[in-house]
Order: C-alpha cells, then sequence, then structure tokens
C-alpha cells in the first residue's frame, strides 16, 4: 500500500490530538454566529429566544476529514432584575471519520447590568460535561508498517489505551461590556474557557486540558443617511490563544435588505504550525411570521493562502433562529407581546 505525504501528515495529526499533545478546541469561522461557545456572557445579550444549528466540514478534500457540529439555544429574561439570559449549548466533534469524538453539553447563563444609559455590561458562565471518545481499533501503528510495502502486519505490539472514552466536567467564563446608540453598536468581549484545566488523558497519565483565551470586538454601523433600510456594516476580530497557538481573526460582513456577504482572514500559527485562510460569506436574512421573529442562514467558505495546500479549505453552514419577544418568564406585558408569532402576522 502506498502511502501519500497527506495521509502522513493526517495520521500525525490524529496521534497528537490522541494523546492530548497540544490539543485544541474546534474552531468556527463564523464565530459572530456561534459566540455562546467561545464566551457565555453572550447569553440572552439579544432580546428573546435564540436557535442556532452550526455545521463545518474541515479539509473536505480528506477521506479523514474533520467536522464539527454546534446547536445552542438561549432565552433573555430582562424583566428579572440582575438576569441577563439562560441557554444550552452542544457541541461535538468528530475527527478522521470518528475516530475520536468529542461532544460537550453545557448550561449558560449570564447576569446583566446597566451601567449608563447606552452602556451594558454582562457576565456569564458555562458548566458542561464533555466526554471523549477514541477507536484505536482504527489506528495504523509503526510497528505495522513497512520500508518498502507500507502496511504489512495486521497485528501491533501496541497494548492500546486503558479506556477508550473518559468524561470530565468544565466550566467556561466570560465577560462583556456594550455600547448601543441609534447608528452604532460596539461590543467587548472577554472569556476564559476550560478554567479547570480537566485531564483528558486516555493513558492514565496527566494530561491537563489548556485553558483557552478569547478576545472578541464587534461592531455594528448603520448607513447614516437610510439607517432603516440601508446598508449595515459589521465589522469585527476575535484572538484566541490555547496552548501556544494563537488564532487571529479579521474582517467584515455587511447587510443590505435581506442578503448578507462578507470577507475574513484567519492566521492560524504556533511556533511549528502556520496556516493562513481567508473567508467569504454569504447569507440571507428573512422574516417569518412578523418583525419580531427571522430566519438567518449563511454559508462561508475557507480558502486556505498558506503552504498547507490542497486540503479543500472547509465549509461552513449557520442556521438561526430569533423570537424577539418570546420569554420564559412572564412579564407584566399582554400575551401578544410575549407571543407575536401567535397573535401578530406579518403584513407584506
Amino acid at each position: 500500500m502506498r502511502f501519500e505525504a497527506k495521509h502522513i501528515l493526517l495520521l500525525g495529526i490524529l496521534i497528537i490530538f490522541a494523546v492530548g499533545v497540544n490539543a485544541q478546541d474546534s474552531y468556527y469561522s463564523q464565530y459572530y454566529n456561534n459566540m455562546l461557545y467561545y464566551n457565555p456572557a453572550y447569553t440572552g445579550l439579544d432580546e428573546g429566544l435564540k436557535v442556532r444549528f452550526d455545521y463545518r466540514d474541515q479539509w473536505p478534500k480528506y477521506n479523514d476529514d474533520l467536522k464539527s457540529y454546534n446547536f445552542n439555544m438561549d432565552f433573555a429574561e430582562w424583566t428579572v432584575p440582575g438576569l441577563g439570559g439562560f441557554g444550552l449549548i452542544f457541541n461535538t466533534n468528530k475527527e478522521g471519520k470518528g475516530l475520536i469524538k468529542t461532544n460537550f453539553i453545557g448550561l449558560v447563563g449570564s447576569s446583566r447590568i446597566r451601567l449608563q444609559r447606552h452602556w451594558i455590561t454582562q457576565i456569564g458562565v458555562t458548566a458542561a460535561y464533555v466526554q471523549k471518545q477514541i477507536d484505536v481499533g482504527d489506528f495504523i501503528w509503526s510497528d505495522q508498517l513497512d520500508d518498502r510495502h507500507g502496511l504489512l502486519y495486521p497485528e501491533s505490539s501496541f497494548a492500546g489505551s486503558p479506556s477508550q472514552s473518559i468524561s470530565y466536567a468544565d466550566v467556561n467564563l466570560g465577560g462583556l461590556i456594550k455600547y448601543e446608540r441609534r447608528l452604532i453598536t460596539a461590543t467587548l468581549g472577554v472569556s476564559i474557557n476550560h478554567l479547570l484545566k480537566p485531564n483528558e488523558s486516555f493513558y492514565n497519565l496527566d494530561v491537563r486540558v489548556p485553558r483557552k483565551y478569547n478576545v472578541n470586538i464587534d461592531v455594528v454601523f448603520l448607513q447614516r443617511n437610510n439607517p432603516r433600510k440601508g446598508f449595515k456594516f459589521n465589522p469585527g476580530l476575535m484572538y484566541e490563544y490555547q496552548n501556544a497557538f494563537h488564532n487571529f481573526t479579521l474582517g467584515m460582513n455587511v447587510q443590505k435588505s435581506i442578503i448578507y456577504a462578507g470577507a475574513w482572514y484567519r492566521s492560524r500559527n504556533s511556533a511549528i504550525y502556520n496556516v493562513q485562510s481567508v473567508m467569504f460569506v454569504a447569507g440571507v436574512q428573512i422574516p417569518m411570521v412578523n418583525e419580531h421573529s427571522r430566519i438567518k442562514l449563511m454559508y462561508s467558505y475557507d480558502v486556505g493562502i498558506s503552504n498547507m495546500r490542497g486540503t479543500g479549505g472547509a465549509h461552513e453552514i449557520t442556521l438561526r433562529f430569533q423570537f424577539d419577544e418570546i420569554h420564559l418568564i412572564k412579564s407584566n406585558s399582554y400575551f401578544s407581546r410575549d407571543y407575536p408569532v401567535i397573535t401578530e402576522p406579518l403584513r407584506f
């Protein structure tokens, strides 16, 4: 059997992930559509109920590509003093056709404080349960390979891992400050993921999940001479640091009517690893039943511009539902204001 360089590269990456060396979290190009994954302080930041689905397929030209799935939802409950919102998040990664699989499920909550008329701050926490599985039966080890014939020996002398499934508790903390006026909204967020640094070793070793530090800036500008129907500009920045890996994402989305378009740049590097890519985004946001409810669909494609080419980049799809006036905790307003989806049809 002939092994190509890309197969050897992918095998090496999978082995690194398996033993917990330089382990990295999954990341999303459309991070701005998936902020609960990065920073729990965003829970309940926008009014109403938000439900989001995210799918990412990285390096699709490999047979053993990397897939990530994310579901999260949150309610904003501002009628309760000090409460920002609460919700649920589920994230799963599949690496190498499921050779390594990580499931993350967590409860998120936030506290909201209005500092002044135009300033809001929130702090949030995620309490999560993580399960990680590894299937070493499909791994190929060095003593199974022959210099000439490739995969020659069906069995390996390696005993395998003592356990093929581990689980642990995890905690994420975050905070943000938001400035909002008629034509501009700006948000600065900071978070720490894996605060407890749990042990994720399959081999009875002490291999801790490294903490990840995130800083993001998000700004929305409305067109001054036509703020209701004009262009909306949304530049943003995300910086992530974990275990000597630096991930820097910068770009902007633009909305006109129901259409979204955008372009972003990412640099992801460490001392031995450097990948750069450009991401192109397109999407639509369509009202559903009324002006208080809408659906948003966005697609992005990553184009590699570094020396790590031929991977097929990455495809990512986000589907979001938002209902501005749906709450779990009943407010003092009339029933139809809490549930306009039922009582207030959209007029075209």
